[in-house]
């Protein structure tokens, strides 16, 4: 019986260091593959790794590519119309600077005055009184500063009453001059040659110091308002002088006038994403013309001589953000390499642009890719 149990013993302790010796060997072959496997991983990196440093390296010195275009010479006879309106040199609300009441008012609207005509005049009674009084106060104190005076140099009175009538003598003469000043502010004259453009108020009303009386408007120089488009404006701003400018007034017939600039606003509406541009009338004007008409302003390229092609080049290859003066860049071809060159611009014409000065036809610019240019940088072209 015991032996019987000893050999039952046995083969449970086989049966068991069997199963250990089986397990040590498949873990034994998952460590050497996981081994193998990342020493191929490895060895498959480098490769990769050092083809990625060649490719980076081509790169860097590999030139950029840019699209170029070659400029051309053609009659250009494009021509801009645009809306515009006559306004004055400046407007001026006239007004009394003291309150009181309108006894007369001498202008009419539509009226043409010269400068220092009487507009309008206040009832003058009571300014006229308070300078009476202002008068007589004066006087008096006038009087005391001469009696003190002259018994302070007798020495019969003391120093302070000389003193006294002294500065009673200029608050005399303070209050004289102020009441003289009212009085003539009673009366409002013209500053400039003008024409009335409309009275606020009537004959014997009451009206406050500041309250508008008559509306006068400077025509001795008349100004026309435009108000341009961007592609327009971005030319204008740059070359004002590259265009032949001249204004038809519809309700003045058989009436040019040639517009010299006066302003540019750099304000851009909002909505239309104009910019008004503010021009002069030169020459004689016409006495029909008035503040308030519709004007027909044509923008042409200034003709000089008898020059009849211009140069032509695509808008985009305007460079007009690094520098005051709008630029092109130039490739030549012989060296390969980006020239930045400055230019005056003429008028826009769809997509492309007139080149004034600057540039000859047949030489190739770059349209496409400027922003990554320097000067004399090798660059490779396309769009040949």
């Amino acid at each position: 019986m015991n032996l019987k149990k000893e050999n039952r013993r046995r083969k449970r302790t086989a049966s068991v260091i069997e199963l250990t010796a089986a397990a040590a060997a498949a873990l034994a072959v998952l460590f050497l593959a996981g081994v193998l496997t990342d020493l191929s991983a490895q060895t498959a990196i480098e490769p990769v790794e050092a083809e990625t440093d060649t490719k980076s390296t081509q790169e860097a010195d590999l030139p950029v590519t840019v699209e170029v275009s070659r400029a051309i010479s053609r009659v250009i006879s494009e021509s801009r119309s645009v809306a515009g309106r006559v306004e004055p040199a400046r407007t001026v609300d006239i007004a009394f600077q003291v309150p009181g009441q309108i006894m007369s008012l001498e202008v009419e609207p539509g009226d043409r005055i010269r400068e220092g005509d009487v507009i309008a005049e206040l009832d003058q009674v009571d300014f006229a009184l308070a300078v009476d009084r202002a008068q007589a106060s004066h006087d008096l104190a006038n009087s005391e500063l001469k009696r003190a005076s002259s018994l302070a140099e007798r020495g019969v009175a003391a120093d302070a009453r000389l003193d006294t009538a002294q500065a009673q003598f200029a608050q005399a003469d303070v209050v004289l001059r102020e009441a003289r000043r009212r009085l003539s502010q009673t009366q409002i004259a013209a500053p400039f040659d003008a024409i009335v453009a409309r009275t606020f108020v009537e004959e014997y009303v009451n009206v406050t110091s500041a309250a508008p009386v008559a509306r006068l408007q400077d025509v001795s120089e008349m100004r026309i308002m435009i108000s341009l488009p961007e592609e327009l404006a971005s030319v204008a701003r740059s070359a004002p002088d590259a265009f032949d400018i001249v204004a038809n007034f519809p309700a003045v017939a058989g009436y040019s006038a040639a517009l010299e600039l006066r302003s540019f606003s750099t304000d851009a509406d909002p909505t239309a994403q104009t910019y008004d541009v503010e021009f002069a009338i030169a020459g004689d004007i016409d006495p029909r013309l008035l503040p308030g008409m519709t004007a027909d302003v044509r923008i042409s390229i200034a003709t000089e001589g008898d020059r009849q092609q211009s140069v032509i080049v695509p808008v985009s290859a305007v460079d007009t953000t690094s520098r005051t003066d709008p630029s092109i860049w130039v490739y030549e071809e012989s060296s390969g390499q980006v020239v930045r060159r400055t230019v005056r611009l003429g008028l826009p014409v769809y997509d492309e642009i007139v080149v004034l000065e600057g540039l000859n036809g047949g030489e190739l610019v770059v349209s496409g890719g400027w922003w990554r240019l320097r000067d004399n940088q090798v660059v490779a072209v396309s769009g040949l």
